[in-house]
């Protein structure tokens, strides 16, 4: 057996120098993620030291907040207002049966707080002139002012001979303004129209209605309010 010993070939020894490269860039590599490693753990230990320094300057601030809504809260007025449509007498369909829908109107310094501001009563009928609903009314507002006050709006439909609904007249009414009981009366008023018209609505039931109720209670539309030729229905209670 022979043995030759001398320096290794070029290819083995340009595989030595490859593979201490590796390993030399291997270690810089874990030193580099060993330092990020620890650089991510001082900087999670300082943000929740931080953090811990800011929690009792946010409940603070929360606290502030909270307290200053609860005294926003209690200065602002609140208004409920309760009761009921009684009943709607004089209209031409009360034998055959009346019905009122209504809704609540307000401008910007009322906010509702609770409440339905849109219904309809049953349908009504009665042998008298006095059609009874017995409809309750609740609302609840925040008042910033007494600009806009609420008004209710109503509408009352009619049933003919045939069963068919058509409007029987048109009415709204400011909320009281004092505390206590009170009682309003609306008066309920339907447009016109022309000689053919009436006939048509006497004969067919087709009655002139509003394209908008806008025309009924908003003030920028009483101008055109003028215009309308109306005639007296009944009376909302």
């Amino acid at each position: 057996i022979r043995s030759t010993v001398g320096k290794p070939p070029a290819a083995h020894r340009l595989a030595r120098s490859q593979d201490t490269l590796m390993s030399n860039v291997d270690l810089e590599s874990a030193k580099g993620a060993s330092s990020n490693d620890d650089t991510r753990g001082k900087l999670s230990t300082m943000l929740k030291a931080r953090i811990q320094d800011l929690k009792p300057f946010r409940e603070e601030l929360q606290c502030r907040k909270h307290s200053s809504k609860e005294k926003l809260a209690e200065k602002i007025p609140e208004v409920i207002f309760t009761g009921e449509l009684v009943h709607g007498e004089g209209f031409r369909g009360t034998q055959l049966g009346v019905a009122c829908s209504w809704h609540f109107v307000w401008d910007d310094p009322w906010t509702l707080l609770e409440g339905n501001f849109r219904g309809q009563t049953q349908l009504a009928a009665s042998t008298d002139c006095n059609a009874p609903w017995n409809h309750p009314l609740d609302i609840h507002f925040a008042a910033r002012s007494p600009l806009g006050w609420p008004k209710l709006v109503m509408q009352v439909q009619e049933l003919d001979e045939h069963g068919c609904s058509h409007v029987a007249g048109y009415g709204f009414c400011h909320l009281p303004v004092t505390p206590g009981s009170s009682e309003l009366t609306v008066c309920c008023w339907r447009p016109t129209g022309s000689v053919r018209d009436e006939i048509s609505a006497y004969f067919l039931g087709n009655t002139s209605k509003l394209t908008s109720y806008d025309i009924i209670s908003a003030k920028a539309a009483w101008a055109n309010r003028c215009r309308l030729v109306t005639i007296p229905t009944g009376k909302v209670v």
